[in-house]
């Protein structure tokens, strides 16, 4: 099994913090974010592709050619359009099942290696203001309906964490624009996949999110109970 690793995003919202490096070197309690990252990752991946754009020389700097004897190949995302976009990017490096994860979310590898067993999955969790993410739509036996991207009158709580189990054949359609947002979002990807074919769901306990500075002090708190 592979995994992708999108760590390109120039991180505006974490200023000035990202002055000099990418949100995946921010420290949090002295280790860089995207190593928690790369932590929590199922054992059952063999090697890593990490998609990298501003100041990326420094993940590659830190992290080398491999991680725990699993080797890493670096892309680099010329420009930042979205999720989709991103993987997209890796079509050619991509042959097997593959893990997707946010170089700036920290996930739960229980709930990672839970959803190994599927041909895709979507890792969700539970917000108070679902409004701003994509909010998670289910069958009745618990499978994935759709995505809907930042609606004005969510459904539910119950959100997108941004990590999914794909598979190769996804390449097969053909990236779009999100017709309201504009951007390639992966998760458009995966409600025209979840029309033809079961797209499990899996809750994570842990989703530990760093978007702004003061996000730091309370990520560094959260992981020192882990």
């Amino acid at each position: 099994m592979q995994a992708l690793i999108l760590a390109g995003g120039e991180g505006r919202r974490l200023r000035p913090l990202t002055d000099d490096k990418p949100k995946g070197m921010v420290l949090l309690n002295g280790k860089p974010l995207l190593e928690y990252v790369l932590e929590q990752l199922p054992d059952a991946v063999t090697d890593i592709i990490i998609i990298i754009g501003y100041k990326g020389e420094k993940i590659q700097e830190y992290f080398g050619s491999d991680w725990k004897g699993k080797p890493i190949r670096y892309i680099v995302q010329e420009k930042q359009i979205g999720t989709w976009n991103a993987v997209y990017l890796a079509k050619e490096l991509i042959n097997e099942k593959f893990i997707m994860l946010y170089g700036d979310d920290i996930g739960d590898k229980q709930a990672f290696t839970k959803g190994v067993e599927y041909e895709y999955c979507l890792f969700v969790a539970e917000k108070e203001h679902p409004e701003r993410y994509g909010v998670v739509e289910l069958n009745p036996d618990g499978t994935l309906k759709e995505v809907v991207e930042k609606p004005e009158n969510p459904v539910g709580n119950l959100v997108n964490s941004g990590a999914m189990i794909l598979s190769p054949d996804m390449f097969l359609i053909t990236p779009f624009a999100h017709p309201r947002l504009g951007e390639y979002f992966l998760t458009d990807m995966l409600s025209v996949i979840a029309k033809e074919k079961p797209v499990a769901v899996v809750r994570q306990n842990q989703w530990i999110t760093v978007t702004y500075p003061e996000d730091v002090a309370v990520a560094e708190t959260l992981l020192k109970k882990v």
